[in-house]
């Protein structure tokens, strides 16, 4: 019984497929004495051969326990085709999270999240910050029938 439970546990929920490419992603220095200039990247389609956005981190580095502000701007001509904008953080001997940014009310092609730098006192590094831009295809219920 209990297998039975397990199995039908996820048909409702919402599934998604990648858009933009797996070279979209942001680098920040953590652990640096100054704040940094912005640090921005063109997003780009599933080929990496159309541009459909931009992101950008700000500060693009500082010392531990900055706020680091994620914005993302789908162009608008995909703003339509985007229901989920994640953001992939991996960092050097601390693993990897993944976040969801929030979309902006006035304009859809707008997500955004604020994250924090955390280390140890002294500690240097750069972090990579994935941009992941989602398609929602449906439920598994519906994929199934």
């Amino acid at each position: 019984m209990l297998l039975a439970l397990i199995a039908c546990k996820g048909e409702d929920e919402v599934q998604y497929a990648r858009f933009n490419g797996d070279d979209d992603v942001l680098v920040v220095e953590v652990g640096v004495s100054d704040l940094l200039d912005p640090v921005e990247t063109v997003l780009t389609s599933s080929t990496n051969e159309v541009e459909v956005g931009l992101a950008w981190v700000d500060p693009g580095g500082g010392p531990v326990g900055t706020d680091h502000g994620v914005v993302v701007q789908v162009y608008d001509v995909y703003q339509s085709e985007i229901d989920r904008v994640t953001v992939r953080a991996r960092s050097p001997g601390r693993g990897e999270d993944e976040y969801a940014l929030t979309q902006d009310s006035a304009d859809e092609g707008v997500w955004k999240i604020n994250l924090t730098s955390v280390g140890a006192e002294g500690e240097s590094r750069s972090d990579e910050l994935q941009v992941l831009l989602w398609v929602a295809r449906g439920t598994a219920e519906e994929d199934a029938g």
